[in-house]
């Protein structure tokens, strides 16, 4: 039984960083619009997209690790368009909380398209705590 454990967390775990896969393409593109805006946005946050495009692309991390970063820079791009007067803050969320329930739809609406995920042989340790 342990065996069938192992590939429902598996298959849960696959879902989810599917799912944040698409998470980050609705905050890259949220992060475009607010640069289209000529608003700033913190100079980490780009570094921050690399790295977790990198971590989802090879499969080897975690979804609590995925999301804490995703979970930082939706802070710095909401906090940067709560700033202004034309904020579109609620469209974001709306959208990002979409991307969570029904990914076919979200991705059509976007110019950019969700990380490619893929389950790697090094598998899917979470090193948060606990």
């Amino acid at each position: 039984m342990p065996e069938c454990k192992e590939n429902v967390r598996q298959t849960h775990e696959i879902s989810m960083l599917e799912r944040y896969a698409l998470r980050w393409s609705v905050l890259a593109a949220w992060a475009d619009e607010l640069r289209s805006r000529k608003i700033p946005v913190e100079l980490s946050v780009g570094q921050k997209f690399e790295a977790t495009r990198v971590k989802l692309a090879s499969g080897c991390y975690s979804s609590c690790e995925v999301g804490s970063d995703l979970g930082y820079i939706e802070g710095v791009l909401v906090s940067c368009d709560a700033s202004t007067s034309h904020t579109k803050v609620d469209f974001w969320l709306e959208l990002l909380g979409r991307a969570m329930e029904d990914t076919g739809s979200i991705e059509r609406l976007l110019k950019v398209p969700a990380v490619k995920f893929q389950l790697s042989s090094c598998g899917v340790n979470c090193k948060c705590a606990q």
